[in-house]
């Protein structure tokens, strides 16, 4: 029975001066866990690193771990520099991609794309503000390679996203073009178990849905909840060295997730918990107690251990 084992975290944010993550010391204890669990890999989901012309630290740091360290595209990962510099910095091949490990393929894909003029245009230096209604949408020609990529595995497949592949485009949630996806991932699945898993980041939500026998896995940011609706319970002295600190309800540890799969189709889920920093919750702020999609803000990735038929 083949087997393959990996960690997965989702939108560490490192913007020094701006958002308070810490991101230096969660990204150290995230990669440590990635070795003492011996995972064969790991996967940031995007968010990782808002300028990383100005940021160069982390990037370095990156580097050193002994854990490969896979990244997908997020939207602010492009905030402060050009796409080619980013794929570069990540030693990223391709904006979505795909690799094989243990008879299982994993494919990368990029939702930072917004439809202008009958295209689609990339995201790079804060472009896709003005763009709130095409945002997320994915190009046809990228969805031809997502198509292929699946057609061609040598096993099982899973799929790694910053938006979801599951939420609905509704209120502004999920890719604009996931209907289109999620019929290609059915038509895979009809002569068997093809497409498994499929794990996104960008939403700062824990949920696990299984829709046509595929696992959605809404992966918790390591970090932080942003809040529309700023608040006042955080020190002055913070929310003078971090700009938006006030737009946060933060985790006090890192969130991450290692994820075991065997090819009789168990998926097997380790997350992990925290606390909220100095115990301000959303609940206490002038912001919805749950997102758009009904999905409330906790600091956890919750556990699970469940098999496909």
């Amino acid at each position: 029975m083949s087997q393959v084992k990996f960690l997965v975290f989702a939108d560490l944010h490192h913007y020094p001066g701006v958002f308070y993550t810490d991101a230096r010391n969660k990204l150290a204890a995230i990669m440590k866990r990635a070795v003492d669990e011996k995972v064969d890999f790991a996967v940031s989901l995007g968010d990782f690193n808002h300028c990383i012309g100005k940021f160069t630290e982390i990037l370095d740091e990156m580097n050193n771990y002994p854990v490969k360290l896979y990244h997908v595209m997020g939207n602010h990962d492009t905030d402060g520099a050009a796409l080619e510099d980013v794929l570069e910095a990540y030693h990223m091949p391709h904006e979505y991609y795909f690799f094989d490990v243990n008879g299982f393929r994993f494919i990368v894909l990029d939702t930072n794309y917004y439809g202008f003029k009958g295209g689609e245009v990339h995201f790079q230096y804060r472009n896709y503000f003005d763009f709130p209604h095409t945002r997320e949408t994915m190009p046809q020609e990228q969805i031809k390679f997502l198509e292929n990529a699946i057609d061609t595995a040598p096993g099982q497949c899973i799929l790694f996203s910053h938006a979801s592949l599951e939420r609905h485009k509704l209120g502004g949630s999920g890719v604009a073009n996931q209907p289109q996806i999620r019929e290609i991932i059915r038509n895979a699945n009809a002569t068997g178990r093809k497409v498994i898993l499929s794990c996104n980041g960008h939403h700062h939500r824990d949920n696990i849905r299984i829709l046509d026998n595929v696992a959605y896995f809404d992966v918790n940011s390591a970090s932080f909840d942003w809040l529309s609706h700023p608040h006042t319970f955080f020190p002055e002295e913070l929310c003078k060295a971090y700009d938006l600190a006030d737009h946060q309800a933060i985790f006090e540890a890192p969130l991450s997730a290692v994820v075991t799969l065997n090819d009789d189709g168990t998926i097997k889920i380790d997350g992990s918990t925290s606390t909220f920093f100095h115990g301000v919750t959303r609940e206490m702020t002038p912001n919805p107690p749950c997102d758009g999609a009904g999905r409330p803000c906790v600091a956890e990735i919750q556990s699970a251990c469940f098999r496909l038929m």
